[in-house]
């Protein structure tokens, strides 16, 4: 698998993500490519190393030069590291698929399943992104066919062997700079845009998302039975959207909080600000 942080605050958020990822593997491997720029002090690597090897795991840690992502787009809330991940394909040669987690994910339950998913003939499984009613317009104006077309990118499996004989990174790179002004997302916009075409559409459940939770819409988009599964018995929950939705939040629902919180009371990071208790 494979994750993408930058600054301490989310490297701790992404310990707590992977954490939650051994817990849930199953009979599978786990093995972290780990995407990080290079002020990633050597210290956190290690913590982060040890802390997959206790849990069965192993890591390498994969250094993103500021000089690959310069003049791509970005923004306060979605820095360049948000770019990393388009670069797995020539990162991981050897590497025929890969699932990538946001740092604001924590899974919760078996992902065998979802690692076993025929990809043949796609470059990638996510799940269809859940717009709030003042967004639905987005892919529309993107040129896209429909907001049922567009993906969310918190949760991609990534058929990396097909991604890299279609030059898909480039191509990704491409959209990224020619349309840059229009990419209100920057990097999801861009993967929906040039990985949209070829994707395996995934079970709700797989990226439980906030809106799959909390939106009526949910139900227009992936039908009654599916939005009641994963909501009664999600896979890997996203805490996707603005800042009081995340978990490490005091003003996210104590549920969230405490989930999240199990997990990073396990890190190298225990200690946060969000009180669990309230």
């Amino acid at each position: 698998m494979s994750c993408a942080a930058e600054g301490q605050e989310y490297v701790a958020h992404s310990a707590a993500m992977l954490h939650s990822v051994l817990c849930n593997a199953g009979a599978l491997d786990v093995h972290v490519h780990y995407l990080h720029g290079p002020r990633l002090v050597s210290a956190q690597r290690d913590r982060i190393g040890e802390m997959v090897e206790r849990g069965g795991g192993t890591a390498d840690f994969v250094e993103m030069a500021d000089e690959r992502v310069a003049g791509l787009p970005s923004t306060p809330q979605f820095t360049a590291a948000m770019w990393y991940r388009v670069f797995l394909p020539e990162l991981l040669p050897g590497v025929d698929r890969v699932l990538y987690l946001d740092a604001d994910t924590i899974a919760v339950d078996s992902l065998e399943p979802l690692w076993h998913t025929d990809l043949t003939g796609h470059w990638l499984g996510a799940v269809t992104n859940v717009f709030q009613e003042n967004h639905r317009w987005r892919p529309h104006e993107l040129g896209l066919p429909g907001p049922e077309v567009y993906f969310n990118s918190g949760v991609l499996l990534l058929n990396l062997a097909e991604m890299r004989r279609d030059g898909r990174t480039d191509a990704i790179l491409d959209c990224a700079r020619t349309r840059g002004d229009e990419l209100e997302w920057p990097d999801q916009d861009a993967l929906n845009l040039v990985l949209g075409e070829r994707r395996v559409a995934l079970h709700p459940r797989w990226n439980c998302m906030n809106s799959v939770i909390g939106f009526r819409s949910a139900r227009e988009v992936f039908g009654r039975r599916a939005v009641r599964q994963a909501r009664r018995r999600p896979a890997i929950r996203h805490f996707e959207g603005p800042s009081e939705n995340k978990p490490w939040n005091p003003g996210c629902d104590p549920g969230s909080r405490e989930l999240y919180a199990r997990h990073r009371r396990e890190t190298p990071w225990p200690e946060f600000d969000a009180d669990v208790s309230a």
